[in-house]
């Protein structure tokens, strides 16, 4: 896609807009990121074990990557413990807000049942004040 530019050359506020959306990054799923953890966690503890050199040099090029990550202030997302604390609080969450919900919907039908039980009753009653004037 073209980039639009005024006269001047400079990029309008609409242009610099659509170019910071296009690098948003889709959240992943908990339940991936937790597989992804347990892969890169397994794949760690088996490169540590193993004594040739290419897997000390990939065990350092992840750290490196790591730090550079970090230092960049990503957060770091790969500790499967956190992830399913995180898993877990969300399910909580989950479960919280339908019983509020269910709560609520349940004391308008209350509200609503009552509010015609009192309608029916002031309509009997006007019947009946009519029927004593006759």
């Amino acid at each position: 896609a073209m980039v639009s530019t005024q006269s001047t050359g400079t990029k309008t506020k609409e242009d610099l807009d659509l170019m910071s959306s296009k690098k948003k990054k889709k959240k992943k799923d908990l339940v991936k990121m937790l597989d992804e953890a347990k892969k890169k966690k397994k794949e760690v503890t088996a490169l540590q074990k193993s004594t040739d050199e290419k897997s000390a040099d990939k065990l350092q090029d992840k750290a490196w990557q790591k730090a550079i990550s970090m230092a960049k202030g990503e957060k770091q997302k790969d500790n499967p413990d956190l992830i399913v604390k995180t898993i877990k609080r969300k399910e909580q969450a989950k479960k919280k807000s339908k019983k509020e919900w269910n709560e609520r919907t349940g004391g308008q039908k209350k509200a609503q049942k009552e509010k015609q039980k009192k309608r029916q009753a002031n309509i009997e009653k006007r019947i009946q004040g009519k029927k004593q004037k006759k």
